[in-house]
């Protein structure tokens, strides 16, 4: 498997440089990085894939939608916006010569106004501005990862079931799952079932402790899951996406209050040494 990291581990703010970080996520043992599109340009995006190209580093994608860009929304121009933010999306992960892009692509990140009630109209309308898009999904030979996420995070795609739900509305081999297993804690049954479940739409797996910390220092049973993701010859990108800096702007986004671990470098070198044990051994 693909070990990467997610270079906002040690970002201050989205429009951050991350290139020192891509050489610091080298020397700790990853061959991946992923990046969020958030706050980078064309120019940016060019950098960012000569340093990897030049590193032997191979890049993944993030980005979420706005809720001016929210394609599950009824509004048609609000919807509008969102298929030409993801459209700039995958021209962005293209100019990376990256072939994953993922996360929040399915809907504005947040809880919506209507708190939940309106989840069938969420579904035909995101699955629709989705397939509006996904002609330049395979011409660019990208693969897009819809990411469920929690419940206090979003009232939409929560569950591997409904993210399944949507992937099958949409029908399209370049449109699957990002499943990240510090939301499957909260809202999965069982975390391997689901993961099972997704088979051949898991495009992606994202991994942190139960507190979005470095994995196998909490409570989450990381061999059932490891033995799981061999059990359907799952062999593409595990990337680790921590979030533990507290009292810098990106924290008031991701609800860190507090400094989860105290050294960036110091937590992706021990979930290297902890990932690469399990899966690459």
């Amino acid at each position: 498997m693909i070990l990467g990291v997610h270079s906002a581990t040690f970002v201050k703010n989205w429009q951050e440089d991350i290139t020192p970080y891509i050489h610091k996520c080298k020397e700790a043992g990853f061959k991946s990085v992923e990046i969020s599109l958030l706050g980078q340009t064309p120019e940016s995006a060019k950098e960012i894939s000569n340093l990897a190209s030049d590193l032997n580093i191979s890049l993944t994608c993030t980005t979420g939608l706005s809720k001016e860009e929210d394609i599950s929304s009824n509004d048609p121009n609000i919807r509008k916006n969102g298929e030409e933010a993801l459209k700039r999306a995958i021209n962005m992960t293209s100019i990376m010569n990256s072939h994953l892009l993922t996360g929040v692509v399915h809907s504005a990140w947040g809880i919506s106004n209507t708190l939940g009630k309106d989840k069938e109209d969420k579904f035909k309308n995101s699955s629709t501005s989705i397939k509006k898009i996904s002609n330049l999904l395979t011409e660019q030979n990208i693969k897009l990862g819809i990411e469920p996420l929690n419940r206090y995070e979003t009232d939409f795609i929560n569950t591997v079931d409904e993210g399944l739900k949507l992937c099958e509305l949409i029908d399209h081999p370049n449109v699957g799952l990002l499943l990240d297993v510090y939301h499957m804690n909260i809202e999965e049954k069982n975390i391997c079932q689901s993961i099972e479940k997704a088979k051949d739409k898991l495009f992606h797996l994202q991994v942190a402790e139960n507190d979005r910390g470095i994995p196998g220092t909490g409570s989450i049973n990381w061999l059932e899951i490891f033995n799981t993701l061999k059990k359907i010859n799952y062999n593409q990108n595990v990337s680790l996406e921590m979030f533990i800096q507290a009292n810098v702007d990106t924290s008031k986004d991701l609800f860190t209050w507090r400094n989860i671990e105290n050294d960036p470098y110091d937590a992706i070198v021990r979930s290297f040494i902890f990932l690469n044990e399990h899966l690459n051994a």
